[in-house]
This record gives C-alpha cells, sequence and structure tokens, in this order.
C-alpha cells in the first residue's frame, strides 16, 4: 500500500508530548478551543472517582460529513476514526496550542497491533502537508506488513 493510498484509511491515532511529559493546555482550555475551532464539536469532561476531571472527550464533523471522535488528557491524545489528513488537519490545529518546544509522538492502531511500540516524532514545524505524509507513511508500512 502506498501513502497516498494509507491517507484515506480510517483508523485511531494515539499523540503524546515526549518523555513522558504533559501538554501543558488544561481539559477546559482544550474543550473551549475545541468547540471554536469546529462550531458542531460537543465536549464532556470525565472525571476518576474522587471527581477531579482527567481527561476531555470530544465529537466533531468535519467538512464533507466525516464524524470524528476523541480523547484529551494532559499526557495524550487519542483521534478515533480519522483519516491520516483528518489527523494532519487535527494536529496542525492542537500543535498551536503547545509550546515550541514540546516533541509530539505519535502512532496507530495498526502499528501496535502489528508489534510496532515505538513512538515517532511528529513534523510540526512545517505545517499540516509533512504532519499528513507522516502519518500515512507510517501506517503504510503497517498495512504492508498485514
Amino acid at each position: 500500500m502506498t501513502p497516498d493510498e494509507a491517507a484515506l484509511v480510517i483508523t485511531s491515532y494515539y499523540f503524546a508530548p515526549a518523555g513522558g511529559g504533559r501538554w501543558g493546555v488544561t481539559l477546559e482550555d482544550f474543550a473551549q478551543a475545541a468547540r471554536g475551532r469546529w462550531p458542531n464539536c460537543t465536549t464532556a469532561l470525565t472525571e476518576d472517582d474522587s471527581g477531579v476531571a482527567e481527561s476531555a472527550e470530544f465529537a466533531m464533523i468535519f467538512e464533507g460529513g466525516a464524524e470524528r471522535s476523541g480523547e484529551y488528557s494532559h499526557t495524550g491524545l487519542t483521534l478515533t476514526g480519522y483519516t491520516a489528513l483528518d489527523a494532519a488537519e487535527f494536529m496542525s490545529w492542537f500543535v498551536a496550542m503547545l509550546d515550541s518546544d514540546v516533541r509530539v509522538l505519535f502512532n496507530n492502531r495498526e502499528s501496535i497491533e502489528d508489534g510496532d511500540y515505538d513512538d515517532h516524532v511528529l513534523p510540526r514545524a512545517m505545517g499540516l502537508r509533512p504532519m499528513a505524509e507522516a502519518l500515512a507513511t507510517h501506517l503504510a508500512g503497517a498495512l504492508v506488513g498485514e
């Protein structure tokens, strides 16, 4: 499978700040910014057993009618049901909220199922296209191995 073909495959993508760090964006700020970016976005904070918010679940409809969802926490971000192009669009928006020195690591469901537990650095300095290419190329490698 080529990266161009893989770019259209729907999967789950996983992102985390390098070194086990934190994003530096509160759950509330993330939820508010997501609703500002996607007016149809719905968000819900989830709490742990003690009532402390631990993540923000979100769902929205992208242009073209594609429904996408995910979950944000202080130490990770999961995008469920995304193409590489949609994930890159989301991440290009998200990384703009981060400090410029925060390295973002990524992986996808197929690669993990294929035994690739290594995290890969998301190229965030050059915009949407390099992000989409990195996500699609990595996914294509896993799909060829199936």
